[in-house]
């Protein structure tokens, strides 16, 4: 029984979170509001709602006054400062706020440039909670609905994915035919009973809850959707993994709201009938290993909010069709994963999105084995080949803390970011800058790679512009 409760998140398997201080058009989204704009002689620091950052700082090269005296600036209360004329040639730059992730940009040109930064997540959690409302819920009718809520989902998402933001890793506790079952917090399960062999089994756990690492404006988006009961119990009780039931589970529909966290606890209710996906369209699976599952998630996007529409997991080849969201930009999320890092919750993967048309067959980059990292913290990244009609565009690598926090009554480990890389082509090493009078980070850490490729660019300028660009992405990690 422990095991169907788990199996209620499946739909959620490939949504990611943002958690950007609030929503913001394409392109402006999280990491991906980091861009780049001329004016004349200055280099402007701002967060990602526009606000100017006083006193940050700013090393042009890889060490203090290396390879130029001056090349470690500080911005005005106009978050300026002036370019040193000693810089020359392509450089790295690297951008430090309190507060905020610090920024690397390799090989960049001399010039003006605008850059935002995003905040750190700060160990408060704040809670949002409450319940789905209007799922189409009768009673003996052989399935089981329920409501999953979660932060809403961006393209940055398959450059950072975590399970933990989908998949809650907070459980509220149900009895049933009096065993206690651990339900994932995110979900919602109106009261609402079902038959099984000469048993009436009553589930019943209405509210859901969800956390965010700072206040805010932030979107929430809460998923429609059920599964055949008896099946789907007896395939579990004869030791299925969740995953392998996935084609039994639908999302039929949902919806979105906006809501403000600014306390540490927010109420929101949240509808499920304002999205009707109703609308299909068919694709061919690619070919991959044995060991290795594929997953193809149909997207709604929304003003670049996405939102799934449909999840199947299927063999090499076959052709399938996907629920869609009609009057909306149709596009499909293709997963490749080792089978056993599903049941061992690694985060490896090969991601690609693309605009669904009728008929796509979505080229996968194939997955990579770990980074390492040598004894002068050099990260050397795994060699892999491309595919064809996928442009190798990027390197986009994250340094995070791992941090335990607070979340309801339990504690959580969860990923904060420290420093990001940006860097053109997919490095085979690369070298953090030497930051003035830094200090460790204590604890436990986790390098993360990306590597970057487009089928519609060949060349994008180092930064956001890059995930922007992107369709596909391969990923791995190694913790310390």
């Amino acid at each position: 029984m422990k095991k169907l409760m788990m199996a209620l998140a499946v739909p959620a398997l490939l949504i990611g979170c943002s958690k950007d201080s609030k929503p913001k058009k394409p392109g402006s989204d999280g990491v991906a509001g980091l861009f780049w704009t001329q004016e004349a002689n200055l280099i402007t620091i701002k967060s990602t709602d526009d606000q100017p950052i006083a006193g940050a700082q700013i090393l042009i090269g890889d060490a203090l006054n290396a390879p130029f005296e001056g090349n470690f600036l500080t911005t005005d209360n106009s978050g300026q400062v002036e370019i040193p004329a000693a810089w020359t040639t392509p450089l790295t730059v690297t951008v430090q706020a309190p507060g905020y992730v610090r920024s690397t940009y390799m090989g960049q040109e001399p010039g003006a440039l605008t850059i935002k930064l995003r905040l750190q997540p700060t160990k408060t959690q704040y809670e949002v909670r409450g319940s789905t409302q209007g799922l189409p819920i009768q009673d003996k009718d052989g399935l089981v609905d329920f409501g999953l809520v979660m932060p809403a989902f961006s393209k940055l998402d398959l450059m950072a994915f975590d399970i933990n933001n989908v998949i809650s890793p907070q459980f509220d506790r149900i009895t049933a035919m009096g065993q206690d079952i651990d339900v994932p917090a995110n979900i919602s399960l109106p009261r609402q009973s079902e038959k099984y062999s000469l048993f009436t089994i009553t589930l019943d756990k209405p509210t859901y809850r969800i956390y965010y690492g700072q206040t805010g404006v932030n979107r929430v988006f809460a998923a429609r959707g059920r599964f055949p009961f008896k099946s789907t119990v007896d395939a579990l009780r004869n030791g299925a993994e969740f995953y392998e039931l996935i084609n039994d589970f639908k999302i039929n529909g949902g919806a979105v709201r906006d809501i403000e966290v600014k306390s540490a606890q927010t109420k929101l209710d949240m509808p499920t009938r304002e999205i009707n996906f109703t609308d299909s369209k068919g694709l061919v699976a690619p070919q991959f290993r044995a060991d290795e599952m594929f997953l193809a998630v149909g997207i709604a996007n929304q003003s670049g909010y996405m939102i799934p529409t449909d999840v199947k997991k299927t063999s090499q080849g076959q052709k399938l069709t996907l629920n869609t969201m009609p009057d909306s930009e149709q596009m499909i999320l293709g997963v490749l994963k080792k089978t056993a890092d599903m049941k061992s919750g690694g985060d490896r993967m090969s991601a690609t999105l693309l605009p669904f048309v009728s008929g796509v067959a979505p080229k996968m980059l194939p997955l990579i084995p770990d980074p390492t990292i040598a004894s002068d913290g050099e990260v050397l990244m795994p060699k892999f080949n491309s595919v064809d009609g996928v442009n190798p565009i990027a390197t986009y690598s994250i340094l995070s803390k791992v941090e335990e926090v607070v979340q309801g009554t339990a504690k959580v480990k969860v990923l904060h970011p420290q420093w990001e890389v940006y860097s053109q082509n997919w490095l085979e090493r690369m070298k953090l800058p030497q930051w003035p009078e830094d200090t460790a980070i204590p604890g436990k850490k986790r390098w993360e790679v990306n590597f970057v490729g487009s089928q519609t660019a060949s060349q994008v300028p180092v930064g956001p512009a890059m995930i922007e660009a992107a369709t596909h992405v391969t990923h791995s990690s190694i913790s310390f």
